[in-house]
């Protein structure tokens, strides 16, 4: 077994808010992009599986998109590797795929794309992204996302923090990486990289530099901290003209208006438990068969009460639906009256979770959160175990696992 001296190696841990842009510049008339894979929604596919993209243009004017597909390293820094290295085909193609709402009284295109078709597919492992392109070339939006393909176990513990003055606010993190002969891929001529994220929320994600133990069978990952935050706030509109758990009233005009509850501040409240989806949104409805463009979009008007009002201070809706980014379409306004934030968006019918952050104006490159850190928040944490060996010229996934800590060791 080796040790290694924390005093002069220390898990070197990288928070990817540094790695790249928080702010989200995806136009007004894009919305609901979705990725999913084979088997769920997440931006995670397995090496023989696929990834579908699908997105809403409110234009409705059948616009001709294009996509192109890149392939980054474990910090999302591009691999500078020539196309014909991870795809079989080529790229820059048209999405042949799209369809006009159906008896909806908001109009919209609704585009999909499936990965691998007939014209391409992928040649290895690690991080992609899909770009999305008019045919002048203006880039419209970007979506991320991983292949993996698993030749070593990784297995994932998650318990409650050991450190005093972070145990109730902090969740511990342990991974073991199964390896045959782990010299052969922890060694000096190949870079092996551990990544894991919470809540597919790259940007609530570390990198761990090193295993703090090295065994000839086993690769020990430990002393891994994450801040526990606290469960989503939710609406579901998926019945769009009618009231339900958090939606008090429904009206039409032009298009169907749905008003939530107020949502209040948590930083220094007590932890409540609420089951989420951890972020994430699914689009239903108890009435549609087609979803895709059967589903209309409600104005969803949003009414939040922080602790104190900050004039330097910038309030947004993070959710899934934005990839948790500072996004200028879905900033809230104070009003003075009320002594809250309001703001009202679109989104297509379905169920949601979302939270509240900011920024202040002196530091726009750090979103915090109106919500406080527990120990018993449920999370989903993923890990993703990427080399790069000796003769290679990118990072490849080998290996991965996630695990939720709704059943957290104390």
């Amino acid at each position: 077994m080796i040790r290694l001296n924390f005093n002069v190696i220390i898990i070197f841990v990288l928070f990817l808010n540094n790695v790249f842009s928080q702010k989200s510049e995806v136009p007004k008339n894009i919305k609901t992009i979705l990725i999913k894979n084979s088997e769920y929604s997440g931006p995670f596919m397995d090496f023989n599986g696929f990834i579908e993209l699908s997105f809403d243009d409110l234009d409705s004017d059948e616009k001709n998109y294009y996509y192109q597909i890149n392939h980054f390293d474990y910090s999302w820094n591009s691999s500078n590797i020539s196309k014909s290295e991870f795809l079989d085909g080529f790229d820059d193609l048209r999405i042949k795929k799209h369809r006009n709402s159906f008896n909806t009284l908001k109009s919209f295109t609704h585009y999909k794309l499936k990965i691998p078709n007939d014209e391409i597919n992928f040649k290895i492992s690690g991080n992609y992204s899909l770009s999305i392109h008019l045919s002048n070339g203006e880039k419209i939006f970007e979506k991320r996302f991983s292949i993996i393909k698993n030749e070593i176990p990784v297995q994932i513990s998650i318990s409650k923090s050991n450190i005093i003055s972070n145990i109730n606010t902090d969740q511990k993190i342990s991974v073991n990486v199964n390896c045959a002969n782990c010299s052969k891929i922890f060694n000096s001529s190949s870079k092996l990289k551990l990544v894991i994220i919470k809540n597919n929320n790259w940007m609530k994600s570390q990198i761990i530099e090193k295993p703090k133990y090295v065994f000839s069978d086993k690769l020990i990952y430990e002393d891994i901290y994450f801040k526990g935050g606290n469960e989503f706030f939710n609406f579901d509109n998926s019945n769009i003209n009618s009231t339900n758990y958090r939606t008090y009233k429904s009206t039409l005009k032009e298009i169907y208006n749905n008003f939530l509850v107020t949502d209040k501040e948590r930083t220094n409240s007590i932890y409540e438990y609420n089951p989420d989806i951890n972020g994430d949104f699914i689009i239903n409805s108890n009435k549609n068969y087609d979803l895709d463009i059967e589903n209309d979009y409600a104005r969803v008007y949003f009414n939040f009460k922080a602790e104190f009002y900050n004039s330097y201070r910038k309030v947004y809706l993070l959710g899934k639906f934005n990839d948790f980014m500072i996004d200028d379409n879905y900033e809230l306004n104070f009003n003075s009256k009320t002594k809250s934030y309001n703001g009202s968006f679109l989104f297509k019918q379905g169920f949601y979770n979302y939270k509240y952050g900011f920024i202040n104006s002196s530091n726009d490159n750090k979103i915090k959160n109106f919500e406080g850190d527990f120990w018993e928040s449920e999370n989903e944490y993923k890990v993703l175990l990427f080399i790069k060996k000796f003769n290679d010229r990118y990072f490849t996934i080998i290996g991965s696992n996630s695990l939720t800590s709704l059943n957290i060791k104390n």
